[in-house]
């Protein structure tokens, strides 16, 4: 059976979010909280706001920004499915190369 990639191949920002990690766009970073007293567990988020609304982003999520500079959330198991890191750039943004 034949193999496709999707198309147009194109080049993101991406960083995988942790809690205490500052990134651009992100706000309302809450610790979380084990539950009890009538509240149900959350685990430690933050928020990001895009022209589609405002979206939760948990541990381990990654935020990426297109190359219009719109900015998005996904999850972690779907980031590997669906990008592969740029060779070279061990997670590292391409400075001086044209890509940012």
């Amino acid at each position: 059976m034949p193999l496709f990639t999707r198309q147009p191949a194109e080049i993101v920002e991406a960083t995988q979010w942790l809690p205490g990690l500052r990134i651009a766009g992100l706000s309302g970073e809450e610790s979380g909280h084990p539950g009890g007293g009538g509240l149900l567990p959350s685990p430690p988020h933050a928020y990001l706001a895009t022209r589609h609304g405002r979206f939760t982003v948990f541990a381990g999520d990654w935020v990426i920004t297109e190359p219009t500079g719109e900015m998005y959330v996904c999850r972690d198991d779907l980031f590997h499915r669906h990008y592969i890191p740029l060779e070279g750039t061990a997670g590292q943004p391409l400075v001086g190369q044209g890509l940012n």
